[in-house]
C-alpha cells in the first residue's frame, strides 16, 4: 500500500518535484560558484526559520510566529491535497481490508515525502543551532515545530481541523513561546513533542475513511452571466485562479509578501544609500519569478476544461492574455509598494520606480513562455532570465 501511494504521489507531482529540487540545486550551485561553504549555504536557507524563532522575541511575537509556521505547513498540504490523498487509487484501496489507522500511517509517511523542501529548511536550522552550540532548547523547539506541523497537515487532509484541535494547537504555541528561555523549556518541549508524535501517529482516525471528501474542480459558472462576452474571459481567469487554485495563490502570495517585507526592512537598514535601490530591484524580480508560477497552474486548469470550452466560439488558447493580466494584477501591488518605498526613502525617483514596475510586468510576460512550453526546465530558465533581466533593469535605471 505504501509503495503504491508513494508511486502515485511521485508520478502526479513529478514535474513539481523536479521544479522544487531544480531550485535547490541551482541555489547550491550558484553559492558554490561564489565560494560559499556548505554550512553557510545551510545557514542561508535556515535564516527565515531561525529569525522567526530568535530568542530576542517576546512571548506574543513568538506565539504568532509559531502559529504562522503551522498555518504555512497546513497550506503546503492543502496545495497538494489531491496528490497526497492518493487520487482514484484510494477508491480501490479502500475496498481492501485495511484499517483506518493503517491508512493514517500511510498518510503520515507520504506527507514526510511531500514535506521534503520544508524538512530541508528545518533540518538545516537544527544543524546551524548544533554547529553554533546554541542551547538544547533551541533544537528541541525546531523539532516540536516539525511534529506539530505534521499534525496540522493531517488535520487539513482529513478536513477535521475542528475548534478543539485549533485551540489545542494554539495552546501548544503559547506554551512553547512562554517557556522558551526558562528552566522548564526542555521539559515542556519534550512533553509537547511527545504528545504531538502520539497525535500524529496514533491519533484518532477519521470516523469513516471511505467518505473522505475529495478535491474537485469548482464550478466556474459563478463567473457571471454572459461569460464569453465583454469581460467574460478575464472573469473566468479570475474565477479559476481564486476558486480552483486558491491554495497555490495564497502560498505564492505569502512568499512574495515575505520577500517584499524583507527587502523593505533591508533597504531601511541601508538608510536609502546606494545599496537600497539594487535591493528593491532584486526583490521585485524575485516577486515576479515567484508569482509567474501561477501561469502554469492556470494553464493546467484551462486544459482540464478544454472539452467544454472547445464547443464555444472562442479562439485557440484564448485564455493566455487574460491569465497574464490576472497574474500581473496580483504582482502589481507588491511591485508598486517596493517602488514607492524606495522613492519614499530617497533611494530612487518616481520615474525610475515606475520604470522598474513596467519592466517587471514585461518580464512576467516573458516568463510565461518557459512555464507554458518548457515546464520541465522552467525553474532554471526562469531564474536565468530573471537574473539577466534584473541586471539589465538596474543598469538602465542607474
Amino acid at each position: 500500500m505504501l509503495t503504491h501511494r508513494l508511486r502515485w504521489y511521485t508520478v502526479t507531482t513529478a514535474r513539481l518535484l523536479l521544479r522544487r529540487w531544480q531550485a535547490a540545486v541551482l541555489f547550491f550551485g550558484l553559492s558554490a560558484a561564489l565560494g560559499s561553504s556548505l554550512l553557510s549555504n545551510i545557514a542561508t536557507l535556515a535564516y527565515p526559520l531561525l529569525s522567526l524563532l530568535a530568542p530576542h522575541h517576546d512571548v506574543v511575537q513568538r506565539s504568532v510566529h509559531l502559529g504562522a509556521l503551522l498555518a504555512f505547513a497546513g497550506l503546503w498540504a492543502g496545495m497538494q491535497r489531491a496528490q497526497i490523498e492518493g487520487g482514484p487509487f484510494m477508491g480501490f484501496l479502500k475496498s481492501l481490508p485495511y484499517t483506518a489507522r493503517q491508512l493514517r500511517h500511510v498518510d503520515v509517511l507520504v506527507l514526510v515525502l511531500a514535506n521534503g523542501p520544508l524538512l530541508l529548511l528545518a533540518i538545516g536550522a537544527m544543524e546551524v543551532t548544533i554547529a553554533h552550540q546554541r542551547p538544547l532548547a533551541h533544537t528541541l523547539l525546531l523539532g516540536d515545530v516539525i511534529v506539530l506541523a505534521l499534525v496540522v497537515q493531517l488535520a487539513v487532509l482529513e478536513q477535521r481541523l475542528a475548534s478543539v484541535q485549533t485551540l489545542a494547537l494554539a495552546a501548544a504555541c503559547v506554551l512553547l513561546a512562554a517557556c522558551f528561555g526558562t528552566r522548564a523549556a526542555i521539559a515542556v518541549e519534550l512533553l509537547v513533542g511527545a504528545c504531538a508524535v502520539v497525535a500524529a501517529w496514533r491519533g484518532s482516525p477519521a470516523p469513516d475513511p471511505a467518505v473522505r471528501r475529495r478535491f474537485t474542480l469548482p464550478r466556474i459558472s459563478h463567473a457571471g452571466n454572459g461569460a464569453v462576452t465583454r469581460f467574460g474571459p478575464w472573469r473566468l481567469s479570475l474565477a479559476m485562479l481564486w476558486r480552483a487554485r486558491r491554495n497555490e495563490l495564497t502560498g505564492k502570495a505569502l512568499t512574495a509578501l515575505l520577500i517584499t517585507a524583507g527587502a523593505w526592512s533591508l533597504a531601511r537598514v541601508f538608510e536609502g544609500d546606494a545599496r537600497s535601490f539594487p535591493t528593491i530591484v532584486i526583490a521585485q524580480g524575485v516577486v515576479v519569478l515567484i508569482m509567474s508560477g501561477m501561469l502554469r497552474f492556470l494553464h493546467l486548469t484551462h486544459v482540464a476544461s478544454v472539452d467544454y470550452f472547445g464547443a464555444l466560439p472562442l479562439a485557440p488558447r484564448w485564455w493566455r492574455p487574460f491569465d497574464l493580466a490576472v497574474v500581473g494584477a496580483c504582482c502589481l501591488p507588491l511591485l508598486a509598494a517596493l517602488s514607492i518605498a524606495a522613492w519614499h526613502m530617497g533611494a530612487t525617483t518616481p520615474w525610475h520606480g515606475a520604470a522598474s514596475v513596467a519592466s517587471y510586468l514585461v518580464l512576467l510576460a516573458a516568463l510565461s513562455l518557459p512555464h507554458l512550453h518548457t515546464d520541465r526546465h522552467a525553474v532554471v530558465i526562469g531564474t536565468v532570465v530573471t537574473g539577466l533581466w534584473t541586471a539589465a533593469t538596474f543598469a538602465c535605471l542607474t
